[in-house]
């Protein structure tokens, strides 16, 4: 099945400044998050439209849902507020989702992506808001009026300063790109394209799988590429296992993916405690 996704970058121009940075307009970040999900989907071999041309560009919020007309998924990405003034102690991801619950599944997955990802103390969570002509949002009644399932995919808050101050970070907004579009191929049972490069007169994929042995006896294995990223057991025992990518992470020089965990995109060992064979 062909799966197309329509991108909704939430505000235009210089719109919802942080009150606690001056440097972050919710604006700023959305459009940039969106380039980078563009980008990491179609690696994916998925169809990306978006609702705007460039960042100065306005559009009526209805119009832009209904965009998404022939889409599999219309999502618009914002960052959250609490009002006028600062508040460190409210930092949850939330997925506005549809009243008719046809994207509650898709959007707690994205919502628990950005929590893992971004590292908030408040768990992701989903959300409805009615208003009197069905779906509150204008957005979401568009695309719901098209029928395409759709969500606003609030990331974390930026009335709190330790979440503003990590979103106006590039790196961080590439890996959220990468790991949301790593979620919502899963959730649409795609995976990745296997990329080539060229060099001279020859063609090869950029990463051949290979063997390592583990050198210690009680190895953590991990959810993503670095120490940031929990657990999800160890293994106990030295062994030979196969390595299906690579990724620079924190805590190591390179971290592995193994092969039996590669379908769901997590299972990543320190390939400092490995050695290949």
């Amino acid at each position: 099945m062909a799966i197309k996704v329509c991108l909704d970058a939430g505000h235009y121009g210089k719109y919802n400044r942080s009150p606690g940075n001056r440097n972050y307009y919710e604006s700023d970040m959305v459009w940039k998050l969106h380039l980078y999900l563009k980008e990491q989907l179609e690696s994916y071999g998925i169809s990306v439209v978006t609702t705007r041309d460039n960042q100065e560009t306005d559009r009526g919020l209805y119009e832009r849902g209904a965009a998404s007309k022939g889409c599999s998924l219309f999502i618009s990405l914002h960052s959250n507020a609490t009002g006028n003034d600062m508040n460190e102690k409210v930092d949850y991801p939330v997925a506005y989702v549809l009243l008719n619950g046809r994207s509650d599944d898709v959007g707690l997955k994205l919502a628990k992506v950005v929590e893992e990802v971004i590292g908030t103390k408040q768990s992701g969570r989903t959300a409805t808001r009615r208003g009197n002509n069905g779906e509150y949002y204008g957005v979401l009644r568009g695309a719901n009026a098209v029928g395409t399932p759709a969500l606003i995919l609030e990331h974390s808050f930026h009335t709190n300063s330790v979440v503003t101050n990590w979103l106006l970070k590039d790196d961080n907004l590439k890996k959220l790109a990468e790991e949301e579009a790593a979620c919502i191929a899963e959730h649409y049972g795609i995976k990745k394209l296997k990329s080539t490069v060229t060099d001279e007169n020859k063609t090869a994929t950029a990463f051949k799988p290979y063997l390592v042995r583990v050198s210690i006896s009680d190895l953590n294995i991990r959810k993503g590429p670095g120490t940031n990223h929990s657990t999800m057991g160890k293994y106990t025992g030295k062994g030979v296992f196969t390595i299906v990518e690579e990724a620079e992470g924190k805590g190591a020089k390179k971290w592995g993916l193994l092969k039996s965990y590669s379908d769901k995109r997590n299972g990543w060992i320190s390939l400092d405690f490995a050695k290949k064979i």
